[in-house]
C-alpha cells in the first residue's frame, strides 16, 4: 500500500520522513488547492525526505483551463524540476467543455521525460469521467488522483473500484480527498485501491500535517 502525503510546509516533509511515508507530493499554498513549489522548497525537501518526491506543476490557482503560454510555462517547470532530481510530476489540463485536453496533456507527459506522472483532481471536474480516464491512458499518464467526481474518496469508492476493475492494468488509481484514519479502513475494505493520498491537515494554521494522524493512517493501512 502506498501512502502519498501532500506537503505544503517544510515541517510536513520532516513528518513524512519520520513516519516513513511512501511518497510525498510537494506543493505550495494549501488554501488554493496547491500550486507549483519554489525550487528552493524542492531542494530543501530533497535534503530531508529520502523517498520519491512528486512535484505539483500548477503555476496559478483557479480553473484548469490552460492557454499555450501557460502550458509552455508548465513544460519549463517540469524540465527545471526534472533537472533537480524530481521523481515525478502532478498536473492537469481541461478544455472549456470540461473534457481532458489531450494535446496539452501529451506535451506535459513528454516533458516529464518518462518519469512518473499524476493527473490531479481536475479529473473530478470532467463531465464524462470514463472518457476522461481513457484520455489519460491514451496520453501515457501513470497515475490519476481522484474521488471519482464525488465529494470524497470514501463517497466515490465504488466508482473508483469499477474504474480499477476496468482500467487498472493501464493506469494507477490514487484515492484522495478527505482520507483520514477514521475512514481509510472502510475505503480499503470496499475496493482494490493500492494507493491513497492525503495532506492530513487537521487544525494547523500553517497547514502542517498532523503527525499523530499520519501515524494512525499508516497503522490502519498495515492491517
Amino acid at each position: 500500500m502506498i501512502f502519498e502525503l501532500a506537503v505544503f510546509h517544510r515541517d510536513s516533509v520532516a513528518i513524512a520522513q519520520a513516519c516513513k511515508v511512501s511518497r510525498i507530493e510537494l506543493c505550495d499554498n494549501y488554501a488554493v488547492g496547491g500550486v507549483t513549489p519554489s525550487i528552493d522548497n524542492f531542494i530543501s525537501a530533497r535534503k530531508i525526505f529520502e523517498g520519491p518526491i512528486m512535484v505539483m506543476i500548477r503555476p496559478r490557482a483557479g480553473d484548469f483551463f490552460c492557454d499555450d503560454e501557460l502550458i509552455n510555462q508548465m513544460v519549463d517547470e517540469i524540465k527545471a524540476f526534472d533537472s533537480m532530481g524530481a521523481d515525478g510530476f502532478v498536473f492537469g489540463c481541461l478544455n472549456a467543455d470540461k473534457s481532458v485536453n489531450a494535446s496539452q496533456l501529451e506535451k506535459l507527459v513528454k516533458a516529464a521525460n518518462r518519469k512518473s506522472t499524476t493527473f490531479h483532481r481536475a479529473i473530478d471536474e470532467v463531465l464524462d469521467y470514463e472518457a476522461g480516464i481513457q484520455t489519460l491512458i491514451n496520453c501515457g499518464v501513470t497515475n490519476v488522483l481522484t474521488t471519482a467526481g464525488t465529494a470524497s474518496a470514501l463517497q466515490g469508492k465504488m466508482i473508483i473500484e469499477s474504474m480499477i476493475n476496468r482500467f487498472g492494468g493501464q493506469l494507477n488509481f490514487i484515492a484522495g480527498g478527505g482520507v483520514r484514519s477514521a475512514n481509510v479502513s472502510d475505503l480499503l475494505l470496499h475496493s482494490h485501491i493500492t494507493q491513497i493520498h492525503s495532506a492530513v491537515i487537521m487544525n494547523s494554521p500553517d497547514f502542517i500535517a498532523d503527525k499523530n494522524e499520519v501515524l494512525a493512517i499508516i497503522e490502519k493501512i498495515k492491517n
